[in-house]
């Protein structure tokens, strides 16, 4: 399920696209799954079909899915590798970010390292659980 902040400054195309790249990361959609088609994406979303159109084109450029004519798309088998630098700048500038917000907020920033490491748990803990219920005795055998 999809769910959108209308009110978030982020544009939802984007936010759909963060949406499709956490549940890849939680393994709740996996390498070489057939992603919903942009019309049930939008659908789903509730969003005009363009916004969806353009959240799949973002993923696509990122190299997170591919689009195979006339078969769907795609999330990727095999990931572009990664440029070492390039992730830690992104991740840098998130850290950054979080920070800023932290101190807005007037959250001490020393709090942020527990924190931290008990959202990284529970990350973990969800995507044991995905893999827990996709390996369960009704689980298919094998995946398309």
């Amino acid at each position: 399920m999809i769910e959108l902040d209308p009110a978030s400054p982020t544009p939802l195309y984007l936010q759909i696209a963060e949406q499709v790249r956490r549940l890849i990361a939680l393994g709740a959609l996996r390498p070489g799954e057939r992603l919903p088609a942009v019309r049930e994406l939008a659908v789903r979303a509730r969003v005009n079909r363009n916004t969806a159109a353009r959240a799949v084109q973002q993923l696509e450029a990122e190299g997170v899915v591919r689009t195979r004519v006339g078969q769907g798309t795609f999330v990727e088998e095999a990931p572009l590798p990664a440029d070492r630098a390039r992730c830690e700048s992104v991740v840098d500038d998130l850290i950054d970010r979080l920070l800023v917000e932290a101190h807005t907020l007037g959250m001490p920033l020393e709090e942020l390292g527990w924190r931290l490491n008990r959202r990284i748990d529970n990350f973990r803990r969800r995507r044991e659980q995905v893999t827990r219920d996709d390996d369960g005795p009704d689980a298919p055998e094998e995946r398309t």
